[in-house]
């Protein structure tokens, strides 16, 4: 094969004008199963999962002592169309802005390939060997401990995240890992935003939010009755859920649609206030919650989970409910009695600043965007060079 001499994998000016390079690159090894191209000191394990948006396999360090294993996910089909690679950039800075903290995934090592097939964003992670979708659903007994402990550490990573003025919009479960030592890892930044209006153009008008995010079963009723905008209570409301789940051992809400969804959670708070539903502001609300429609009567959470601590049902009536503005915040929620035998002050850091999107109406072109994203990685790849940490 012939080779273009002296042509950087990393720059992305070049990206469009690749024909052929040289596969023989002795620094570089190739995982065809899943079309990988990384360095030669990681060696692939296998392939632990594939989406439209990339694919994630397991490796190991074999240049780092004890050979630490980690997990590669490589966003792909990004380089062409702009909302993947803006999202892209997203989640490598929202990564990279939480890195350190014990309840956020840590991202350890950054790469782009712009070689076809191999062509995407490469970010290494520490491999955390459970979710807590799985957990939940294992025949591990759970004591009031450890869904005291289990919801404690999901609140501290929000917390963290909250503060930075960044919403998730993705909790659940299988988006929270659980390492071999009961750690838990608020991980899949995909579908966060940042909020906070000081990185907002005042003459751009910031690009609308969507409301189609959230598995959902974990998506709060804003969500999905409303076309206004949402804030922080969302992740309150999968908190809720959560919590729920660790109790019954199932999800609380398993809707097959969006209208069975919402009757699901009618089932088990009741029809909303008419001044909440109002409020929603949309036909499917006033749709849903018309005179014909059936009306469902609260349940008393004692009667779903009758074993549990009293102070977990008041948390759970204080977070899964329809009035967003009523819904505890995260510090409030971290206040809470149930958490008295578990919580820790040093254990809740707060993000110095906030989190910085202005990038979003900054970089106006896809080319932009490139260099942009290649700025980044290379950013973060200084920044672990001066401060390197092994996993």
């Amino acid at each position: 094969m012939d080779e273009i001499p002296n042509l950087p994998l990393r720059h992305p000016l070049q990206y469009q004008t690749q024909k052929k390079l040289n596969y023989n690159d002795p620094d570089k090894t190739i995982y065809e199963k899943a079309n990988f191209y990384v360095d030669n000191k990681y060696q692939i394990v296998n392939m632990l999962g594939k989406g439209s948006y990339g694919t994630v396999c397991s490796a190991v360090n074999l240049k780092s002592k004890g050979n630490p294993s980690l997990a590669i996910k490589k966003v792909c089909n990004i380089f062409n169309k702009e909302v993947l690679l803006k999202r892209a950039i997203r989640e490598l800075k929202l990564m990279a802005f939480f890195k350190g903290h014990k309840n956020i995934i840590n991202l350890v090592d950054l790469d782009i390939v712009y070689i076809k097939p191999y062509d995407g964003l490469y970010c290494f992670q520490e491999l955390v060997e459970y979710d807590l979708a799985k957990v939940i659903h294992s025949s591990v007994q759970f004591s009031e401990y450890h869904i005291q402990c289990f919801t404690y550490q999901i609140l501290c990573g929000l917390k963290y995240i909250h503060s930075a003025d960044v919403i998730h919009r993705d909790l659940k479960p299988g988006n929270i890992l659980v390492t071999s030592q009961g750690v838990l890892k608020i991980c899949d930044f995909g579908l966060a935003r940042g909020i906070n209006e000081k990185f907002m153009k005042f003459t751009h008008r910031p690009p609308e939010i969507t409301h189609y995010v959230a598995t959902r079963w974990y998506r709060a009723p804003e969500l999905i009755l409303s076309r206004k905008n949402y804030g922080k209570p969302v992740d309150m409301w999968a908190v809720g859920c959560i919590l729920g789940e660790l109790y019954g051992r199932r999800p609380l809400f398993v809707g097959d649609n969006q209208i069975h969804q919402v009757s699901e959670i009618c089932k088990v708070i009741g029809n909303p206030p008419r001044k909440v539903a109002l409020g929603y502001e949309s036909a499917a609300a006033w749709d849903f919650f018309c005179n014909s429609r059936p009306k469902f009567l609260k349940k008393d959470w004692s009667s779903l989970f009758p074993h549990a601590n009293p102070h977990a049902r008041e948390l759970l009536s204080k977070l899964v409910c329809w009035d967003s503005s009523a819904r505890l915040t995260v510090e409030l929620s971290l206040e809470s009695p149930f958490f008295s035998k578990v919580r820790s002050i040093d254990e809740e850091p707060v993000a110095r600043e906030p989190f910085d999107f202005s990038f979003e109406w900054r970089v106006g072109s896809i080319e932009g965007l490139k260099e942009y994203l290649h700025d980044q990685v290379e950013l973060f790849r200084d920044q672990m060079r001066e401060t390197p940490r092994k996993i």
